[in-house]
């Protein structure tokens, strides 16, 4: 039977404490992300919600500056077709990546 090293519970505790603390990362991460997602799906959206015409203003950040961005304003039905515009290039561009043939 082998006596006690202390030698070796040294080890073991330095080799737990990082496994210890990317476990709790890792556990942590996944909570963060669902209480991110609630405030997006509050009430049902009203009438006005619902005006294409209606102005939304949002910050837009300039990439490479500290400074903050510039606030850009649209109509909904504006900011509409710019993200499906965007959503088009991205699947545009991740189809010709994967080599699946463009449908349309």
């Amino acid at each position: 039977m082998r006596g006690f090293n202390p030698r070796t519970k040294l080890i073991e505790v330095v080799m737990f404490k990082p496994l210890a603390i990317v476990l709790m990362i890792a556990l942590a991460a996944p909570v963060g992300a669902q209480t991110a997602a609630q405030p997006q799906q509050s009430a049902p959206a009203t009438a006005k919600d619902k005006d294409p015409n209606r102005i939304i203003c949002e910050r837009q950040e300039e990439i490479g500056t500290r400074l903050g961005g510039k606030k850009v304003c649209k109509t909904a039905a504006q900011w509409d077709e710019e993200r499906r515009m965007q959503r088009d290039a991205v699947e545009k561009y991740q189809q010709q990546a994967t080599g699946v043939p463009v449908s349309g």
